[in-house]
């Protein structure tokens, strides 16, 4: 399971997965998701114990081969796949899934501008002031930020806004929510 000193993994069905946690390590665990070609996953949080059992809100609704990054909150020790089924008269896909965890240095820094297309994260290690503008069709999109060493993710952006700018506390994860193509600009 473990290739260059990375933990991942992939399987066909859905299942849940227990990531390992270094020691020490407080804050969220960086990891990187993608489906296959014609079949749509969800990934859910999960802690277990041996006495308890903690279901969490969904972080990841993916469809197709496009790999996904997110956050898994460290108060959670595990995740759920679940394959979707669309229809009940339907089939799921047949497609495999790949889950594996990544380092700060794989993310993104935002040096002077940054654009891409969906889903991502980028790394700050300091205090911000970012302007954002999504882009495209879809004009919607979220920014939440979590601290380094943990803690709750919270939103930047407030509901509608299309351009704005927001200030990054400080060290952590800004995750970038939307459909479409997307700039992030330091100030």
């Amino acid at each position: 399971m473990l290739a260059k000193g990375r933990f991942q993994v992939s399987g066909w069905r859905g299942r849940e997965v227990e990531l390992p946690r270094p020691e020490g390590q407080r804050g969220p665990a960086l990891l990187e998701f993608k489906g296959g070609l014609t079949t749509s996953f969800t990934v859910h949080e999960l802690y277990r114990s041996a006495t308890r059992k903690v279901q969490g809100r969904q972080l990841l609704y993916t469809y197709g081969p496009r790999t996904r990054r997110f956050l898994l909150p460290a108060r959670y020790n595990r995740v759920e796949i679940r394959r979707v089924k669309p229809r009940p008269t339907s089939g799921t896909g047949f497609s495999r899934w790949h889950l594996r965890m990544v380092e700060v240095a794989d993310l993104a820094r935002l040096a002077d501008t940054l654009a891409g297309k969906h889903d991502t994260l980028v790394y700050f290690d300091g205090p911000a002031r970012v302007s954002f503008a999504w882009l495209g069709d879809a004009e919607y999109g979220e920014l939440h930020f979590t601290r380094e060493g943990g803690g709750e993710a919270r939103q930047l952006t407030r509901r509608g806004d299309v351009r704005g700018t927001v200030v990054v506390p400080g060290a952590g994860f800004l995750a970038v929510s939307t459909f479409g193509k997307w700039t992030l600009e330091r100030q």
